[in-house]
C-alpha cells in the first residue's frame, strides 16, 4: 500500500471512529440529558406532592387544637369524666398527627423540621399550662377563655402551626421555581441535541432495533397480563363456589334446626298440658308431697319450650323468616311498659328497678313489639344476673353522636345494673349464639337471647352494644335511628322489614 493511500485509510478510519463516537455520544446525550432532567423534576415534584398531605395533617392539627381548647374550657366550667376522656383522646390524636408529620418534615428539609419542633415545643408547653389552669379554675367555675393570658398562650400555639404551614408553602414555592428552571434548561439542551441528532443517520437503525425490543417486551407483558386475568377469574369462580356452598350449608342447618325444634316442641307442649291437668287435680287430687314434683315438671317444660322458641326465632332470623313491621312509636312509652312488666320480678328478686324517662316523648319509626322484646330480654338478664340487693336503671335519651358510625339523630335506651359486669374481652362474645360466661356461680342460660336481640336491633336499622366504659356492673345500649331510614349494611342476610307507613 502506498504511503498516501495508507494515510487516507488512516484518516478515514479515524474519521469513522470519531463519527461513531460522535453518534454514540449524541445518542447517549439525547437520551441521558432528558432522563437526568426528568429525574430531577420527578424528585422535586415528589417533594411538592409530600407537602399536600403535610398541609392536610396541619389543618387536622389546627382543628384538633381548637377542639382541645373548647373541651378544656368546658372542663373549667363543669369538669366531668367524659370531658376528661375526650381531652385525652384529642391529645392522643395530636401526638399521632405530629408523629405522622415528622418523616414528611425530614424529607422537606431542615427549615420544616425546625418549624415542626417549634410546634411540638409550644404545644407541649400550652398543654401543661392549660391542664394546671383547668384544675385551678374547676373549683371556682371561671371560664378558661376569659383569661387574656390563656388566649395569648393558645394563639401562640396556633401561630406556630401556621408558621409551619407557611414554611411548607415557602419550600413548595422554591421547589416549583427549581422545577421551572430545570425544565427550561432541559428544553434548551434537548433542542440542541435534537439538531445534532439530525446529522446522525445511523440513529435510525438504533431506534429501529430499540423499537423492536420494546415491542417484544410489550407483547410479553400482554401475555403475562392475560394469564393473570385468567388466574384471577378462576380464583373468583372458586370463591363464589365456596360462598354458595357455605350458603347451602347454612340453609341446611336452618332447615334442620327448624324441623327438629318444631318436632320437639309439639310433644313438649302436650307434656306441659298433662302436667297442668295433674296440677289442677282433674283426675284426682295430688298428694301434698307430689305437688312440688309436678310444679318442677312444669318449670322444666316451660324452660325447654322457651329454649325451643328462641331456637325457632334464631332460625327465622337466619333464613329470612323474621319480619319487622315498622310504624311510628313513642320509645318512652314502649320502654315504660317493659319496665312495668318486669317490676314485680325485680322486686321478687330483691332488686330496685328504676325508669329515668326524658321530658316529653321520643318518637321513632320502628317495630314497637320487637323493641319491647329486646328490652324484655335485657331486663330479664339484668334481674337474673345481678346479685340481690341490686339496682337496675333504665334510661331513654336522644343523641346525635352517631355511635354506630352513621350520621343522623339516634334514640338511645340504656339498661344498667350494678352486678358483676362483663369483662372487656367478652363484650362481643355475649352476643354470639350459645355463649355462656366463665363464672360458674351465675344462673344457667342457653345463650340465645342477646344474639336474637342484636339481630332484631340491626334489622330495625339500629344496634345493640355493651358499654365497656362502665366501672361496675353491665350497661347495654340499644340504638334506634329516629328518621326511620335503615342502612342496608345493618340488615342481616335474608331478613326483611315491612314499612307500614300510610
Amino acid at each position: 500500500m502506498e504511503p498516501r493511500e495508507s494515510n487516507h485509510y488512516f484518516l478515514g478510519s479515524r474519521a469513522g471512529t470519531a463519527l461513531s463516537a460522535f453518534v454514540l455520544l449524541t445518542l447517549v446525550a439525547l437520551v441521558g440529558v432528558p432522563v437526568l432532567v426528568q429525574s430531577r423534576v420527578t424528585a422535586l415534584r415528589q417533594e411538592i406532592e409530600q407537602s399536600e398531605p403535610a398541609r392536610t395533617l396541619i389543618r387536622r392539627l389546627q382543628l384538633n387544637l381548637v377542639r382541645a381548647i373548647l373541651v378544656q374550657n368546658e372542663r373549667s366550667l363543669q369538669p366531668t369524666g367524659a370531658l376528661e376522656a375526650e381531652y385525652d383522646s384529642l391529645r392522643a390524636v395530636e401526638r399521632s398527627l405530629l408523629t405522622e408529620l415528622r418523616p414528611v418534615a425530614v424529607d422537606l428539609g431542615p427549615p420544616v423540621v425546625a418549624a415542626l419542633e417549634d410546634v411540638e415545643r409550644v404545644s407541649s408547653e400550652w398543654h401543661r399550662r392549660v391542664e394546671v389552669e383547668v384544675e385551678e379554675r374547676a373549683e371556682s367555675g371561671v371560664n378558661l377563655l376569659d383569661s387574656p393570658d390563656e388566649r395569648r398562650s393558645f394563639e401562640a400555639v396556633i401561630r406556630s402551626v401556621a408558621a409551619l404551614d407557611s414554611t411548607i408553602l415557602e419550600r413548595t414555592a422554591a421547589t416549583r421555581a427549581q422545577i421551572a428552571s430545570a425544565e427550561e434548561r432541559g428544553l434548551r439542551i434537548t433542542f440542541l441535541l435534537g439538531l445534532l441528532a439530525l446529522l446522525v443517520a445511523a440513529s435510525v437503525v438504533v431506534l429501529w432495533h430499540r423499537t423492536r425490543h420494546y415491542a417484544r417486551q410489550a407483547e410479553r407483558r400482554r401475555i403475562e397480563a392475560e394469564v393473570e386475568r385468567e388466574s384471577a377469574e378462576r380464583r373468583r369462580l372458586q370463591t363464589e363456589e365456596a360462598l354458595a356452598e357455605a350458603a347451602r350449608a347454612n340453609e341446611a342447618r336452618a332447615r334442620l334446626l327448624r324441623g327438629v325444634t318444631h318436632d320437639v316442641k309439639n310433644p313438649l307442649g302436650a307434656a306441659k298440658g298433662y302436667a297442668e291437668l295433674l296440677a289442677m287435680g282433674i283426675k284426682a287430687p295430688l298428694h301434698p308431697e307430689q305437688q312440688p314434683l309436678v310444679e318442677g315438671i312444669q318449670r322444666s317444660l316451660d324452660g325447654a319450650l322457651a329454649i325451643l322458641t328462641d331456637l325457632l326465632e334464631l332460625s327465622r332470623s337466619e333464613s329470612g323468616g323474621l319480619t319487622i313491621r315498622k310504624r311510628p312509636a313513642d320509645l318512652v312509652l314502649v320502654t315504660r311498659q317493659a319496665v312495668e312488666e318486669h317490676q314485680a320480678a325485680a322486686e321478687a328478686a330483691g332488686h330496685s328497678l328504676t325508669f329515668e324517662p326524658p321530658p316529653g316523648s321520643v318518637m321513632v319509626y320502628t317495630d314497637p313489639e320487637r323493641t319491647h322484646q329486646i328490652l324484655g330480654n335485657l331486663l330479664s338478664n339484668a334481674i337474673k344476673y345481678t346479685p340481690p340487693p341490686g339496682r337496675i336503671t333504665v334510661g331513654v335519651c336522644v343523641s346525635e353522636a352517631g355511635q354506630i358510625g352513621a350520621p343522623g339523630e339516634w334514640a338511645v335506651v340504656r339498661v344498667t345494673d350494678d352486678g358483676p359486669g362483663i369483662p372487656d374481652d367478652e363484650a362481643e362474645a355475649v352476643f354470639e349464639e350459645f355463649t355462656r360466661l366463665g363464672d360458674r356461680n351465675l344462673p344457667e342460660g342457653h345463650g340465645l337471647g342477646l344474639a336474637i336481640a342484636r339481630r332484631l336491633a340491626r334489622l330495625m336499622g339500629g344496634e345493640l352494644t355493651l358499654d365497656t366504659t362502665t366501672t361496675q356492673g353491665a350497661s347495654f345500649v340499644l340504638l334506634l335511628p329516629r328518621n326511620g331510614d335503615q342502612p342496608e349494611e345493618t340488615r342481616p342476610d335474608g331478613a326483611f322489614a315491612v314499612d307500614e307507613r300510610s
